[in-house]
């Protein structure tokens, strides 16, 4: 009897560690992050053991100096969203949902000697949840909670402990059985592991994926979307051998479309009395103002989805009291004047590189008294000389090379000789 328990204390003990999350500063801010980022890690919160998926989907997110796994949580799910009870997480706001589905191969468990059988889905509903509010330590099950891995592996300490290293898969997963034998952990006097197949690869994928700005591209591929569904369902199945999780991976990754964007302009322009504006424009969306009477003093003009081309973009303005600059512009870089009060009245605006050739790039300006002039190209002039006017408003499009223009391309350049 007291080598039972014995045993029972130190399995107590373990656990106590293991589906805890360590102390954690619940008043810390997180709000303002003003370490140095050091890298990248794979994230997901799985409620894989309730027949429910995930809750967050993997993702990548940035970590940072001086960060812990309670720090990355705190900022990830926000602290709000945490329960605390003496410093440890015990449960998560909104993560219940009550539509269990308890895998067969968890009801199939070895039974306890003091909890009995192992949880089907009638019995896990009937145990029900602590709090209605949110999914918690001992919800469903008496050996329930919420337990965390890193690269397939079950750390012995709490989230406070963990360091997070660039490229690390960081998995908060919840058990209904076993203490994290459901997961596939394997501690010493625990319940036998249903499995402990290597997913940590295939969540490090689907988190580039679902990361990726080019993710709903990917996805109107039919193979694919095939090979991503697969993956989910790979994730959720407990019995997955590790053969196959492999394959899945390389299946999957193998077959990420290449997906092509157009080459386009972005810009952006300080304003009189409003300095740069916030956002960047892009396809012909007008930067500046219309009916203000406000000047434009500078602009910058980048390209995106230049990827596999040899192409740039430059540009010179012409400015009051100055003229035309000397120096073309390029690439991101202000072409104007700053703090100084002096109003743009023409642009130029060329692309560069060897496939320049390739494309075509049309700018139409707003000018004061004129309104929107006609469409210059290629390095033409646009705007007005010799009045006195100033520049309000630009448009740029970049377009392949002997497509038809925007509009007119008649009068893009006014001079008052």
């Amino acid at each position: 009897m007291k080598k039972l328990m014995k045993k029972m204390l130190m399995l107590g003990l373990m656990m106590t560690v293991l589906l805890f999350s360590g102390p954690v500063q619940a008043e810390e801010n997180v709000s303002v992050q003003e370490e140095a980022q050091t890298g990248t890690i794979s994230i997901s919160v799985e409620k894989f053991s309730l027949g429910e998926g995930y809750y967050v989907e993997p993702v990548q997110i940035p970590i940072y100096t001086g960060d812990t796994g309670i720090t990355v949580l705190n900022r990830f799910l926000g602290s709000g969203k945490i329960v605390w009870k003496s410093n440890y997480l015990v449960g998560i706001y909104g993560a219940q949902t009550g539509e269990l589905n308890v895998p067969a191969s968890i009801s199939k468990m070895e039974s306890h000697q003091d909890f009995g059988d192992a949880p089907t889905t009638e019995t896990a509903l009937a145990e029900g949840l602590t709090y209605p509010d949110r999914l918690s330590e001992k919800d469903y099950s008496p050996m329930s909670g919420w337990m965390y891995s890193v690269n397939n592996v079950f750390p012995g300490y709490g989230l406070d402990g963990y360091t997070p290293a660039n490229g690390d898969v960081f998995r908060l997963q919840f058990t209904l059985w076993g203490y994290g034998a459901d997961l596939g952990q394997d501690f010493m006097g625990g319940m036998a592991p249903i499995n402990q197949t290597d997913k940590s690869d295939l969540t490090k994928l689907l988190a580039e994926i679902n990361s990726s700005s080019k993710k709903s591209q990917y996805l109107q591929d039919a193979q694919f979307k095939t090979l991503y569904d697969q993956a989910y369902k790979m994730m959720m199945n407990f019995e997955a051998t590790t053969k196959r999780a492999r394959e899945l991976y390389n299946e999957l990754k193998a077959a990420i479309p290449v997906v092509t964007e157009p080459v386009s302009a972005t810009y952006h322009t300080h304003i009189q009395n409003v300095g740069w504006e916030e956002i960047w424009k892009t396809d012909g969306v007008m930067s500046g103002t219309s009916g203000r009477g406000l000047r434009l003093e500078g602009i910058e003009v980048k390209l995106s989805g230049t990827e596999g081309h040899d192409l740039g973009i430059r540009y010179k303005t012409h400015i009051e009291n100055i003229g035309w600059e000397n120096d073309w512009k390029a690439d991101g870089v202000m072409s104007g004047t700053k703090g100084r009060g002096l109003r743009l009245e023409g642009i130029d605006i060329e692309l560069t590189g060897a496939d320049a050739g390739q494309f075509d790039v049309y700018y139409q300006v707003h000018a004061q008294n004129f309104g929107w002039l006609d469409w210059a190209k290629n390095g033409e002039s646009a705007g007005t000389a010799g009045f006195g006017y100033r520049l309000e408003g630009i448009r740029i499009v970049v377009v392949p090379a002997g497509e038809a223009a925007p509009g007119s391309t008649e009068r893009p350049f006014v001079t008052n000789n």
